[in-house]
């Protein structure tokens, strides 16, 4: 996975899930998706409620 190659290795099974928790919001409310018009999937869930 790109996102995890900008990050040294986890010592511990806590600082792997702070990276991992770190890439699913970053997917959720940064990434635009050109699927999604240019919208973040946050974005996109909100438009379509």
């Amino acid at each position: 996975m790109i996102l995890m190659e900008r990050h040294p290795q986890p010592q511990s099974f806590k600082e792997l899930k702070r990276l991992i928790d770190e890439g699913v919001k970053y997917f959720n409310t940064k990434r635009a998706y050109a699927s999604k018009n240019g919208l973040t999937a946050e974005k996109f869930r909100n438009q379509t409620a």
